[in-house]
């Protein structure tokens, strides 16, 4: 496919074709069992948004699961459909503060164990247009745009600079029109293996963030063989993890 678009994420620029490549490859057990089920109704946290977090390897424990669906009875949600796009900085009292408490909700007085990639892994599920899936790889490849952004929010932490630096991303690639084109690439993606197409095209569910999150995760993991592709079922799913959390439920 031929196309001039070009975008920037987390300082590395892709093709269109760079793009497509790159979801095609990604694991395709990960969105059908993450990304795709409905979310639990609002200001809830369930068991099932929980175990959906181990197909990204959140690892959260039983015990951590539950103080999560605790701690979410009186945690200041904010409207299910926000976007990472309008979460301005330089705006008070708006969604950059509101997605900000609801953040420190969760990390404040969190058990030892609960690190900033699980916080996001969870809070993704519920606002998947909103919170990044920060985990150690996306952590690392905002580094640089995040010590960019620090000298003019001297004031932020690190997790809200990472925000800004994907949102600084997100809307370059939403005003450029790449994103656009993307979606409509997706949408036409042709393969020899229906597998590998259907895959690609389902994936134009998912939301702007989240393909941007994709693209950085599949860039930083390149130089490592992956057991499983697209087509093929993805061999590594949660695995011991599912079972180990069922089995230390099912005893409880």
């Amino acid at each position: 496919m031929a196309s001039n678009v070009v975008f920037t994420v987390a300082g590395v620029e892709f093709t269109l074709d760079q793009a497509l490549e790159r979801f095609s490859r990604y694991p395709r057990k990960t969105p059908l069992n993450f990304d795709y089920p409905p979310r639990g109704d609002f200001g809830t946290i369930t068991l099932e948004e929980i175990r959906r977090t181990r197909y990204v390897s959140s690892r959260i424990s039983y015990a951590h699961g539950d103080w999560f669906i605790a701690k979410a009875a009186d945690a200041p949600w904010i409207p299910a459909d926000a976007d990472l796009a309008d979460a301005d900085p330089d705006v008070r009292g708006e969604l950059f503060d509101d997605m900000s408490d609801l953040y420190w909700h969760f990390a404040e007085s969190a058990p030892k164990g609960i690190a900033f990639a699980k916080r996001h892994k969870v809070l993704h599920v519920k606002y998947p247009a909103l919170f990044p899936l920060l985990d150690s790889r996306l952590w690392r490849s905002y580094k640089p745009g995040a010590r960019a952004l620090a000298t003019q929010y001297p004031d932020l932490r690190q997790s809200q600079l990472r925000w800004l630096a994907v949102r600084d991303d997100l809307l370059a690639a939403r005003a450029s029109g790449a994103i656009e084109e993307l979606r409509i690439a997706m949408t036409k993606y042709k393969s020899s293996e229906s597998a590998v197409q259907k895959c690609v095209r389902d994936m134009t569910q998912l939301t702007d963030v989240r393909l941007l999150d994709i693209l950085v995760w599949r860039w930083s993991s390149i130089g490592k063989r992956l057991r499983s592709q697209c087509a093929p079922r993805d061999a590594r799913g949660p695995g011991r993890w599912l079972r180990t959390w069922r089995g230390s439920r099912a005893g409880s």
